[in-house]
């Protein structure tokens, strides 16, 4: 079974919204491997060019193998890209398109957060066409491949940023000791987007991509640098774009050889943590989100990844379990105990990066499912009649398979108290 996941920024489509309808892929009207720009022109070097020049160097199949790839890591969507194909559903949907949906959004409250107003911002200066290139050929991913390829909690492209080390490798600490199952196995380690100017670093993930030889993935590399460096907004790869996210990683049971054999990791993208600093989250947001992706590495151990649901359900109930299960482990007394003011800021970091995208197979659930899941974590807590004992990994998750329906119906109640009741239920 292979237990890898992976929540990374870039798809296909997702600048095309971004970019406010600019950009656009023509497959009848334009050969394979090529993309019509429509209205835009680069405002550094000529990134048409460049990433013409690049195809010359790729095979074929290249879009499939660049697919693969994701896939055979295991990566999913961040809130960054749900929120993006929000806006490209939004679009969609006013020029009279229709699509399959896992929930009908108009029953449901999803306006934009603060998240969905930085990523705006992270935007707006950015050469959107050159941007654009960047994603087709996979830039957006390099950072996050990097990280689980070649990542190591001592490797100098890997350390944690100094403000933010301390706080996080305690709360991981304690985190590794409160569940029930194997977690000191698992390598905290940060990711940085500045890697996007090392060539060695940049080549070898642009061989895992495509599967090129030495010279040409080089060429194509030092392309991709020169994309990147030629827009000042994008800040030589430390724009919050490329490492806007935190994951965890588990390529356990993976039947590649190549995969099975990498370590469990959990990885902090220095733009996560940027973002949760600018909408006001710095203190405790860090120590919600690390709580969070743990609680992915105690559903891998305890196979909880399996369920009935599909698509986009079932990934809103591994997010949502997730979300439940890290809000458990802060605000009990043995994980890291915060108190009810602080329990509210630990909610609305989960608010925020809720996403609306409710067809996307990468579905975390609406900013109200995770602050319910939230709550409901946190009320398993205060309403306990053993408030000491930490309750066994296996016994929450069926607690909450039992009261996820009354989790994402449109009116669930967000505040903790609402479900005394219902952690009260055997």
């Amino acid at each position: 079974m292979k237990l890898t996941r992976v929540c990374a920024f870039a798809t296909l489509s997702v600048l095309t919204v971004s970019l406010s309808g600019a950009v656009s892929t023509s497959a009848s009207a334009a050969p394979a491997g090529t993309h019509r720009v429509a209205g835009l022109q680069s405002q550094s070097v000529d990134s048409k060019a460049i990433y013409q020049r690049i195809l010359q160097k790729l095979p074929a199949d290249w879009q499939t193998r660049r697919d693969a790839a994701r896939t055979r890591l295991g990566i999913e969507e961040s809130p960054v890209t749900a929120i993006l194909k929000t806006k490209v559903s939004k679009t969609v949907a006013a020029a009279g398109g229709r699509s399959a949906r896992a929930i009908d959004p108009s029953q449901y409250e999803c306006g934009p957060t603060k998240l969905d107003a930085y990523v705006d911002q992270l935007l707006a200066p950015v050469d959107v066409l050159n941007l654009f290139f960047i994603q087709l050929l996979g830039g957006l991913d390099i950072p996050t491949y990097d990280a689980i390829l070649n990542g190591t909690p001592k490797g100098a492209g890997f350390q944690l940023l100094p403000a933010y080390k301390d706080s996080l490798t305690s709360t991981f600490g304690i985190a590794q000791r409160f569940w029930d199952v194997r977690l000191n196995n698992v390598q905290l380690m940060a990711m940085h987007g500045g890697m996007l100017t090392d060539v060695n670093r940049v080549t070898s993930v642009v061989q895992f991509m495509y599967g090129v030889g030495p010279a040409d993935a080089a060429d194509i590399a030092q392309d991709i640098i020169t994309m990147v460096q030629s827009d000042p907004a994008l800040s030589n790869g430390d724009n919050a774009i490329f490492t806007l996210n935190a994951f965890a990683f588990s390529g356990e049971g993976d039947p590649d050889p190549v995969i099975r054999k990498l370590k469990d990791k959990m990885v902090f993208g220095d733009g996560i943590l940027a973002a949760l600093k600018a909408i006001g989250l710095n203190k405790v947001g860090p120590k919600a989100v690390l709580g969070h992706e743990m609680s992915h590495h105690v559903q891998y151990e305890d196979n909880l990844f399996d369920s009935p649901l599909t698509g986009a359900e079932a990934t809103r109930r591994t997010e949502l379990m997730a979300d439940a299960f890290g809000t458990y482990f802060a605000t009990h007394k043995k994980g890291l105990g915060m108190k009810p003011v602080q329990v509210l800021q630990v909610e609305e970091s989960f608010y925020d990066v809720g996403d609306c995208s409710f067809d996307s197979p990468g579905h975390h659930g609406t900013p109200n499912q995770r602050r319910a899941a939230s709550s409901w974590g946190a009320a398993t807590v205060a309403y306990s009649n053993k408030p000491h004992k930490v309750m066994p990994s296996l016994k929450l998750a069926a607690k909450f398979d039992k009261v996820l329906p009354e989790l994402v119906k449109p009116d669930a109640p967000t505040s903790i108290s609402a479900y005394r009741n219902l952690v009260a239920q055997p």
